[in-house]
């Protein structure tokens, strides 16, 4: 594919570089370059062409800028192939950076195909905003004036006319779950994520990593008794910081309910509280302590699945725990016994309000569990084979003991005996 892409650039620009020739691509410092110039939503629009976007990632390298034509390219031929390509008017600068970062052609396509839906995405959520406008214009037409004469008015039982049900807002509802949070601050339970794992994980990590923690945020807050919550080691500059920001736009307002440090937890709380939990210790979690400060990891570990928090917690010498998931759960074959930040979030506060591990542990996808329908059903084939074999070998309607090999089958016996008189009868 490349060569092909090669060959279409030559013949395009007539430029004559050969890839093979130059040196390894380094795209260490690339990344840090581009958060620096601040273009993370650099679009390429008419104003900013594609011309300016290869300038403003290169930056003036003309390596980069070679490959960043030959990955155009190459998404030009994929798209007249019939796969599911972006168009080019629709990328970002970040998602040129990640594809120089993609060594193989698999891995593009699929990042390229991940780019696809996420627009078409958006393109139907706009689809669907307009129709939502234009019907509350026909409904605006066709509903009935509110000058109305007061008989007329008392008559007319409508929403925006006479109703015995009051009208509570967006905003009403947000107070009220803000509220819960604040009482939280003051009287709760304190609940910390260490955000110190983002160097860890790759982009698409971090991205996700960010959406479990806007979850997280969302769930708790409605909760009747919500944490406090506290995100330590946070980096605003990094990559976690910025996908976190873009999830929760206001979350640096000084009247947002969230706390964000970016020191360590270990300077904000007293240090025979703190419980860090890991699924790699081996120390389970059995009962709840309502004065303990849970620690959590916030890392998804799809690539690098290390035992980081683990060796964290050693090196500040924390108390660690895990959840008792064995105990309580059957894995089915070839399911992950990973969970994502808000899951965990939802067995604690299940766990503190009720205490019981049985009923915490709803919150675990049933896809990851074997039912008790599929254990009847293992029970069942596994008699059935044995079934099987036993008829196989022995009639079960006629058998006999014997003291030396056990179950026979007069049957087979008798048809051994037979078989040994003719054989005797035939040497005579």
């Amino acid at each position: 594919m490349h060569s092909i892409c090669r060959n279409l650039y030559r013949a395009y620009s007539g430029n004559t570089i050969n890839s093979s020739q130059l040196p390894p691509l380094n795209l260490g410092n690339i990344r840090k370059e581009y958060v620096a110039l601040g273009i993370k939503k650099y679009f390429c629009t008419s104003e900013n062409t594609l011309e300016q976007v290869y300038k403003e990632v290169s930056q003036g390298d003309e390596e980069v800028e070679y490959r960043l034509k030959v990955l155009t390219m190459e998404m030009e031929l994929l798209r007249q192939e019939g796969e599911l390509v972006p168009e080019t008017d629709k990328l970002k600068a970040k998602h040129f950076v990640e594809l120089l970062k993609l060594k193989h052609r698999n891995g593009r396509k699929k990042y390229l195909e991940y780019i696809f839906k996420l627009c078409k995405r958006k393109e139907n959520e706009l689809e669907k905003k307009k129709q939502r406008a234009l019907q509350f214009e026909e409904h605006k037409k066709n509903r009935l004036p509110k000058d109305l004469p007061f008989e007329d008015f008392v008559q007319t039982y409508d929403l925006l006319h006479n109703n015995i049900l009051l009208r509570i807002r967006d905003k009403s509802i947000n107070n009220l779950y803000n509220s819960k949070l604040i009482n939280a601050m003051r009287f709760g339970q304190k609940l910390v994520f260490d955000c110190g794992f983002h160097e860890k994980m790759t982009d698409r990590e971090n991205s996700n990593c960010a959406k479990q923690l806007m979850l997280l945020f969302g769930e708790n807050r409605i909760h009747d008794d919500p944490y406090d919550l506290h995100l330590c080691n946070f980096d605003k500059s990094s990559e976690l910081g910025e996908n976190l920001k873009s999830c929760l736009p206001t979350m640096y307002d000084p009247e947002f309910p969230l706390n964000i440090h970016q020191e360590s937890y270990l300077n904000l709380f007293p240090k025979d509280q703190l419980v860090y939990l890991t699924p790699h210790c081996r120390q389970e979690l059995l009962e709840y302590d309502h004065n303990a400060i849970y620690i959590i990891g916030a890392i998804v570990d799809k690539v690098n699945q290390a035992p980081l928090s683990l060796a964290k917690a050693k090196e500040q010498n924390i108390k660690m725990m895990k959840f008792p998931l064995d105990r309580y759960l059957s894995w089915g074959s070839g399911s992950g016994k990973s969970l994502t930040l808000n899951q965990v979030l939802l067995i604690l506060l299940d766990l503190k309000k009720t205490g019981d591990w049985k009923y915490a542990l709803r919150h675990v996808p049933q896809r990851k569990l074997i039912r008790d329908e599929d254990i009847l059903q293992d029970v069942k084939e596994k008699l059935n084979n044995t079934r099987k074999k036993w008829n196989q070998y022995a009639d079960l309607n006629n058998l006999k003991y014997n003291r030396r090999t056990g179950f026979k089958s007069q049957k087979s016996e008798y048809s051994k005996n037979r078989m040994s008189v003719i054989s005797s009868l035939r040497k005579e």
